[in-house]
């Protein structure tokens, strides 16, 4: 067991304060004789929309400058309390620490109030204005902003994806039926915790001003019941949440469907599901695609070379499936469109598959072109084409 001490509890309240978006600077002094170093400090930093910490060793004759991942940050204060300082002051919204060594090299760990009530973030980018105003009360409650409505530190790479999500949404329901619709209906299968659930339904309503009745779907009882719980904070009544898996919601007349990250062939459940439903806009980012790979063993000659390496092959049934899904959704009525979406922390996916019904799209093209490909394939079943197989689609 680790023993604590008054420098593993400064660098805790540093850790802390990072994680919370509480800390303001942190400042360094008490040179230890020999170094060089004249002063210490460390502040905010944006690097391209990434929270960092950047540290300032000042000399003689130049600075030098470091910056730090907020994971790494701690350790990077610990190099240099005891080693280049023997003392360093913590500035954080809720408390300031101190720690300091005396002629014996004995630590102490003092705190008193906050000598600051916000904190200012660098930014070595272009400022960029995002589309969703971090100050809604939901991103509140998400836990992605502070009560000022800034966004915390360590959540700005959520922040920047749900930005982006919307970027997208608007750009394709400007290209889609949607458009001039006042009212429309919503589902968002795999809502999880419902951070891009309610930043649509919040888009779509406040921003947009259309009347949305839009319902997340999960398999997990907890997240439903908080963002039920959320929802009726907010007094959004036409925001809904049911747990059920994609494949058991019953199908009903709906204009958009939503189904980011769907594990396996629940993202074919959620494409089907917006077909059935005719939907004008069906946007889904898939992952975890199980199902073709096991099927790929005998494809034609030209891509065994491919599908002889156990990586490529899971790759390659990656591709396969979603040109299937894309190929599909063109002989069901919709044009596709497949875009880079900023990937998430916990997943490397960042493939989007939008569709939007289109009454002149060739169907029959799609049709031949989704057989050439499950014949150069060799793959016998596609959960889609399983789907669809009882649908009565008018050519």
């Amino acid at each position: 067991m680790t023993d604590v001490t008054p420098k593993s509890e400064f660098l805790a309240a540093l850790s802390e304060s990072l994680s919370a978006g509480t800390f303001v600077k942190m400042s360094f002094g008490k040179v230890k004789p020999g170094v060089g170093v004249k002063k210490g400090i460390a502040t905010l930093l944006m690097v391209k929309d990434k929270p960092a910490v950047r540290f300032i060793m000042t000399y003689d004759r130049k600075d030098m400058t470091r910056n730090a991942a907020f994971g790494d940050a701690p350790a990077v204060a610990a190099e240099l309390i005891g080693e280049q300082f023997l003392s360093a002051t913590l500035y954080t919204t809720s408390r300031d620490f101190t720690l300091d060594h005396n002629n014996k090299g004995v630590a102490r760990l003092t705190n008193a109030k906050p000598t600051f009530d916000t904190a200012t973030v660098s930014n070595h980018n272009r400022t960029k204005a995002y589309v969703v105003d971090p100050a809604r009360p939901y991103l509140k409650a998400l836990g992605i902003s502070l009560e000022d409505g800034r966004v915390k530190p360590s959540m700005h790479p959520k922040y920047k994806q749900i930005c982006h999500f919307i970027e997208i949404i608007d750009d394709l329901i400007r290209l889609s039926p949607l458009k001039d619709a006042r009212i429309l209906s919503a589902i968002d299968f795999g809502a999880g915790k419902g951070y891009l659930t309610f930043a649509l339904y919040d888009y779509l309503t406040a921003h947009l001003k259309k009347q949305c009745h839009m319902c997340g779907v999960d398999v997990r009882e907890d997240v439903m019941a908080f963002c039920k719980g959320l929802a009726l904070n907010l007094k959004w009544p036409d925001l809904s949440f049911e747990m059920m898996a994609a494949r058991d919601a019953a199908i009903a007349p709906c204009d958009l469907v939503i189904a980011l990250h769907a594990c396996d062939t629940a993202t074919d459940d959620a494409i089907f599901h917006g077909i059935a439903a005719n939907a004008s806009l069906i946007v889904t980012a898939p992952c975890c695609q199980h199902e073709l790979a096991p099927q790929i063993t005998k494809p034609i000659e030209g891509v065994r070379a491919i599908t002889k390496y156990a990586l490529f092959k899971q790759r390659q049934a990656d591709l396969v499936t979603d040109a299937a899904r894309c190929l599909l959704l063109e002989a069901s009525g919709y044009t596709v469109k497949v875009i880079e979406f900023v990937s998430t922390e916990h997943t490397a996916k960042n493939l989007m598959i939008a569709a939007i019904r289109d009454p002149q799209v060739d169907r029959a093209l799609a049709k031949r072109q989704f057989a050439d490909l499950k014949a150069a394939m060799k793959f016998e079943t596609h959960h889609l084409e399983t789907r669809l197989a009882g649908l009565n689609l008018a050519e």
